[in-house]
């Protein structure tokens, strides 16, 4: 009884750790990924410069994707998984500072700053009712004696693994609903 007791409490416990990605981008263009599942961190980014070999085009077939024909269909099996994810999701740490240059044309650089911060100003309240925000900031600068556009980020994305398995159960679920995947079951009886 006892042991019964331990192991779900472990299980419990365990669906409280916490794993996520850390992206930045600094200004002179170098970005680091970093993956970090509990108290380990694993650097990514010497692996990802690796990945970007050219690779051979392969010859692409006009096939369909069976069961998502219909975009409804998708949309039905997505928006679950959707609401799963959202409820989940922890920004932890989201950092943009943009820079735009502006000694070409100075009007359309006043204009660009006008818009970047307008659409900021209706991203922020959608991105902090659809996501748990903990910390955020986001410059936007205009130089007029800059010629380039400078940018630096950091996005720091994290999920329980509680959480990412009600995702997976989600997705599963709206997976189990299909309905062209029952259409071709009973088809195939």
């Amino acid at each position: 009884m006892w042991v019964a007791i331990i192991v779900v409490s472990c299980i419990y416990l365990l669906g409280f750790i916490r794993f996520g990605v850390r992206a930045k981008r600094s200004r002179d263009g170098q970005t680091k990924v970093i993956v970090r599942a509990g108290i380990f961190r694993f650097d990514l980014t010497k692996r990802l410069q690796k990945s970007k070999k050219p690779k051979p085009e392969k010859i692409k077939k006009d096939k369909e994707p069976s069961g998502f024909k219909d975009p409804k269909t998708l949309l039905r099996m997505v928006k679950p998984v959707m609401r799963s994810l959202r409820k989940g999701l922890r920004i932890d740490r989201m950092n943009l500072k943009l820079i735009l240059g502006g000694s070409e044309d100075p009007y359309s650089a006043a204009m660009m700053y006008g818009r970047l911060n307008m659409a900021w100003g209706v991203l922020r309240p959608l991105i902090n009712q659809t996501f748990r925000v903990k910390k955020q900031n986001v410059e936007i600068g205009l130089n007029f004696e800059q010629d380039r556009t400078q940018w630096e980020g950091e996005l720091y994305l994290t999920m329980s693994l509680g959480r990412s398995f009600a995702v997976l159960f989600a997705a599963l679920g709206a997976m189990m609903r299909n309905p062209s995947s029952q259409k071709k079951s009973r088809k195939a009886v």
